[in-house]
């Protein structure tokens, strides 16, 4: 289940949300949910340093908050800090394996950053390890990111769920090598 968000996404909306947040936070300064929606809020608007202050607050509170680790990573995106994304993501990952989102923002990151080429290189570096890793990271993020097909990209989350953590630590760590 993710996190409640305003109902229409209207600029007016976020901008209700970000001062009721403001209060928010400041009434309850250890409250990682208030953080959360002043993080929503501050994205929404396209405020991306203030976004990833109110993310990394929330976590300093509740560390384990994978809704809060994959946001981080869409506004280090959003803001073009590609490896600081990637690194987000793989938290959200190593937190909840089963969180479809953070492979899929994961997934598109990457291949916003390297492009085919660079998928189809990674993929080659994997299948040396394991040739079935290899097919569903390629599945997830390039016939995903091409179709937007659900179906594939769940079949491969199967497929990576079932791995054990040191694996998938190798997996984002030769991934994340090739970013400088």
């Amino acid at each position: 289940m993710d996190r409640p968000s305003p109902g229409s996404g209207k600029a007016g909306d976020w901008r209700s949300l970000l001062e009721w947040g403001l209060l928010w936070t400041q009434a309850e300064s250890d409250n990682a949910l208030a953080w959360f929606a002043l993080g929503r809020a501050y994205k929404a608007l396209n405020r991306y340093p203030e976004a990833i202050g109110a993310y990394q607050q929330n976590l300093r509170i509740e560390p384990g908050d994978v809704f809060a680790r994959n946001n981080l990573g869409n506004a280090y995106r959003d803001s073009k800090r590609y490896r600081d994304a990637l690194l987000a993501y793989r938290e959200a990952v190593r937190a909840n394996p089963d969180y479809f989102p953070a492979w899929q923002n994961f997934g598109r990151t990457y291949y916003t950053l390297k492009g085919e080429v660079g998928i189809v290189d990674a993929v080659q570096r994997v299948r040396r390890i394991n040739p079935e890793l290899a097919r569903a990271w390629y599945s997830l993020m390039v016939e995903f990111y091409r179709s937007k097909n659900d179906a594939a990209a769940r079949e491969a989350l199967d497929l990576l769920r079932k791995l054990r953590p040191e694996e998938v630590d190798r997996l984002f760590a030769m991934l994340l090598e090739q970013i400088q």
